[in-house]
């Protein structure tokens, strides 16, 4: 795998728009059906599930993964349903490690915890989850539970304390957070959040913005933003004070890897975003780094929202990691870095076991 690294940070040194090198980094999409009827939905999960609609990642694609898996050094499970409730969530772990053989690996995996039981994640933390994050969107039955309907806070936090002392007692290295989406529901309810985070010993809080796909998430994204901007703050004190690190994704910040020497606040947030998703993001890099797999088999470079890309039941990978999106993806990634066509000034990025 070293030699694999060496290659792709080589490819981006040199800005190479089409490359010999695999992928990396996996978001796959297990599953688009939900338990849950989340009323800010980004994926219309709730509405797919209703209708019948939502997909699920078939065999033949975790096959057609699977000859690939031996270069993933990081897998994230974070869009569309809930991936507890995918049956190919444990054939795909199994997969992954015997592929990885030993190799450093992380999965961080996205989730509403609701049928995620003690002996379950203790289950699926030994098959290789690394990081755990967990969504909540309220302390109390009056925001919570009628913003992700189905859901129930005192259980979900109780569950929560549950596994975090499992993860303490048998799995040390494991991490555990909570992502948070501020609506002008829950503004008042963040400081308690943080203060759950911390009694319950867990490793970070995301606050993230909200998308307004719908009426519904257009209207409590309807924030005043000095309000917004001092419950951000507050939580951020709080969090420092308690020693629980807290992630303000609720502003856009652009990083240069390069440039973290001399911006603070820039690799503060740079720095706690790596913590959070466990991997360290150059937004440079990505183009040579991360695909992600729909569950039909679609592949789309860097992000879900990108055009199909190819098809892995019915093109090989790398021939698709060197189609004319991905090699675009790369010309447009080298026209926007500060270092251009030259080489690549930003320091390497460091193995998934620093991670």
């Amino acid at each position: 795998m070293p030699v694999v690294l060496d290659a792709i940070d080589q490819a981006f040194r040199c800005a190479a728009a089409e490359v010999r090198t695999p992928p990396t980094h996996f978001y796959l999409n297990l599953i688009e059906t939900c338990n849950l009827r989340c009323r800010h939905c980004i994926t219309d999960a709730p509405e797919k599930t209703r209708r019948g609609t939502g997909r699920a990642m078939s065999p033949e694609v975790l096959d057609a993964i699977g000859p690939h898996l031996r270069h993933a050094c990081y897998v994230g499970l974070t869009h569309a349903g809930e991936p507890i409730s995918s049956p190919l969530l444990e054939p795909l772990l199994e997969r992954l490690a015997w592929a990885r053989d030993g190799q450093p690996t992380i999965v961080h995996v996205l989730t509403n915890g609701l049928t995620l039981t003690k002996d379950r994640f203790a289950s699926l933390t030994s098959l290789g989850v690394r990081s755990w994050s967990f969504s909540i969107d309220g302390m109390s039955s009056a925001t919570h539970d009628l913003v992700r309907i189905g859901s129930r806070i005192d259980r979900l936090t109780g569950r929560i304390r549950t596994l975090a002392a499992v993860r303490t007692a048998s799995f040390p290295g494991v991490r555990m957070g909570v992502a948070w989406v501020m609506m002008t529901a829950n503004l008042h309810e963040v400081e308690a959040l943080i203060r759950f985070a911390h009694e319950a010993g867990l490793d970070w809080v995301k606050l993230e913005e909200i998308y307004p796909g719908n009426v519904f998430a257009r209207q409590e994204g309807s924030i005043d933003v000095t309000r917004l901007r001092d419950s951000v703050a507050r939580a951020m004190d709080l969090g420092q004070a308690l020693g629980v690190r807290v992630l303000d994704h609720t502003r856009d910040v652009t990083v240069w890897r390069c440039r973290l020497d001399d911006d603070p606040q820039m690799s503060a947030y740079a720095h706690l975003d790596d913590f959070v998703n466990r991997f360290e993001i150059n937004p440079c890099r990505l183009p040579y780094e991360v695909v992600c797999i729909e569950p039909n088999g679609d592949v789309k470079p860097v992000q879900f929202e990108r055009p199909v890309a190819g098809n892995l039941l019915t093109q090989d990978l790398l021939s698709i990691w060197n189609s004319p999106g991905c090699r675009r993806l790369r010309r447009l990634a080298r026209q926007r870095r500060l270092c251009g066509d030259g080489p690549a000034t930003c320091a390497r990025s460091v193995e998934p076991d620093a991670w």
